[in-house]
């Protein structure tokens, strides 16, 4: 069953929505997406994005997650602050189900 919530947001140049995305999956699957971003120290903060959509997986087979969406948080918690090597081990451990909300642009690519 695909759930989410839909926040449409507009302003005088930009217009996008932030949503939750639940994926569902079994314990040996991947999520199957990559991400890029998070916190560094010679660039500070940088958001998280879905980089890649790994074909014939969950983020796949649900069609709504894209390439260039921004994850603003995970099952709730936000990931402002967190790098890279504290969000992948959070992704890891959500064994059969996570939420991500998200936050997609008119032109995210497929």
């Amino acid at each position: 069953m695909k759930e989410f919530a839909l926040t449409l947001t507009l302003s005088s140049s930009h217009m996008h929505w932030c949503r939750d995305i639940v994926l569902q999956k079994t314990n040996n699957e991947s999520w199957g997406f990559s991400i890029v971003g998070g916190y560094e120290e010679s660039h500070g903060q940088q958001p998280f994005f879905i980089k890649t959509i790994v074909p014939g997986t969950p983020a796949h087979f649900d069609g709504r997650l894209k390439c260039g969406d921004e994850i603003v948080a995970v099952n709730g918690a936000t990931t402002v602050g967190m790098n890279n090597s504290s969000l992948i081990p959070m992704l890891k451990l959500q064994k059969n189900k996570v939420t991500l909300t998200v936050v997609s642009w008119p032109g995210s690519l497929v």
